[in-house]
């Protein structure tokens, strides 16, 4: 009998442990594909067009993000994220001649740029503090500000809001 209790245990366990691992799995792809939304409302979306923001060149190199034409850039409003105002922005630029996108989350002390997959998951993260060098960081220390961000960035690619561009 003991054996017959253990045994169920243990399968209870591995179900709850499988189950998990589902939900967290979902957790970090996103639903449909955020670039061909972007691409799909682009003219919609109204783009920096005076003193257009750049990525910097470190990105570039970090993510290997930069080619062809200038990035086109849009920005959300600022926001108060955590008690800190940030800063974000879409770079929609190339990557070996394919569009891409590439997100910049901002405050005072700290910059995410995250490089987007084809179909909107997290490829690369770039990390960056004022008075240091730009750092290629794992995905999962980036998750959580990617995840966050873009919950707002897809509710803003389905209904574009302008961007101020004066």
């Amino acid at each position: 009998m003991k054996h017959a209790k253990a045994g169920s245990r243990a399968l209870g366990a591995f179900a709850l442990l499988i189950a998990f691992s589902v939900q967290l799995a979902a957790q970090g792809k996103p639903s449909g594909s955020f670039l061909k939304d972007v691409m799909a409302h682009q003219a919609e979306i109204q783009w920096i067009t005076y003193k257009t923001p750049t990525l910097p060149d470190d990105v570039c190199t970090l993510l290997s993000a930069c080619g062809g034409a200038p990035a086109k850039v849009a920005a959300l409003p600022v926001a108060t994220i955590h008690g800190r105002k940030t800063g974000r922005a879409l770079f929609l630029t190339e990557v070996k001649k394919q569009p891409a996108i590439v997100l910049e989350h901002q405050t005072l002390t700290e910059t995410y740029f995250f490089l987007l997959a084809p179909d909107g998951s997290l490829q690369k993260a770039a990390y960056f503090e004022p008075g240091k060098s730009y750092l290629v960081i794992a995905n999962s220390l980036a998750q959580p500000t990617f995840q966050a961000d873009m919950k707002d960035w897809q509710a803003w690619v389905a209904k574009p809001t302008p961007a101020k561009g004066n």
